[in-house]
């Protein structure tokens, strides 16, 4: 049996589903069906200099750059998709809404300038709960499309903090204050260089800010941000 017909077999009784929709996905299609894929509520953040997110973080942290690709719907695609992603053991999902966001970014040069990009790290106890970092996918996806660097060694998350769900923009900054530490051995490598913090979603920016603040204070780098999504 062709290696084709066999794959069509499996996916006579295994199909495929969208992780959009719940349809059964065609054989060119891939995570989600076509008609989700461009029924996404993409934001063109990287198309606009002073959008939502770099105004968000304006007066709290210098940026170079800042973008979000989709919007964040309560109940809508965006939620299903990162629900999957990060309590389903979907890690393509990461990779898959990377590259994608990657490509797109890729055509209006947004990576133009970058040295590295750096994943927020999850603390080591939650990362062997859920066996993977989902911004780390992401950046994995950026990073395969925009052809530069991931870099998962220098930034780490030395406090585990409580979840951020449900928490005042005040209480989210307590929670997420000196959570992260720098590898002593490798930061000289990257004194004075451009770095993207990439996240998955962004609602007051908490975290983002303080990866920026100790990146900025230790490094003396230039910092901008991604995130897939802006809630």
């Amino acid at each position: 049996m062709k290696l084709s017909s066999l794959h069509d077999f499996i996916d006579l009784f295994y199909p495929q589903l969208c992780f959009g929709c719940g349809r059964p996905l065609l054989r060119n299609e891939n995570i989600i069906c076509f008609h989700c894929k461009f029924g996404l509520p993409f934001t063109d953040f990287h198309k606009i200099q002073e959008n939502k997110i770099h105004q968000l973080f304006t007066g709290r942290i210098q940026i170079e750059k800042a973008s979000a690709y989709l919007h964040f719907v309560k109940n809508g695609m965006v939620q299903s998709l990162l629900h999957y992603l990060k309590y389903r053991n979907k890690d393509q999902i990461g990779i898959y809404l990377g590259k994608m966001a990657g490509k797109d970014l890729a055509k209006d040069n947004f990576f133009e300038g970058l040295n590295h990009i750096i994943p927020i790290p999850l603390h080591p106890k939650k990362l062997k709960l859920r066996k993977y970092n989902q911004a780390e996918k992401i950046a994995f996806g950026l990073a395969e499309t925009s052809g530069v660097q991931m870099e998962t060694q220098l930034l780490l998350r030395s406090k585990f903090n409580e979840t951020q769900t449900r928490k005042s923009r005040f209480n989210r900054w307590l929670n997420v204050e000196a959570i992260f530490t720098i590898d002593p051995e490798i930061r000289g490598e990257f004194k004075g260089k451009h770095l993207l913090l990439v996240d998955d979603v962004v609602t007051t920016g908490s975290t983002l800010e303080a990866a920026a603040i100790l990146l900025e204070k230790e490094l003396q780098c230039k910092i901008s941000i991604f995130t897939i999504a802006i809630a």
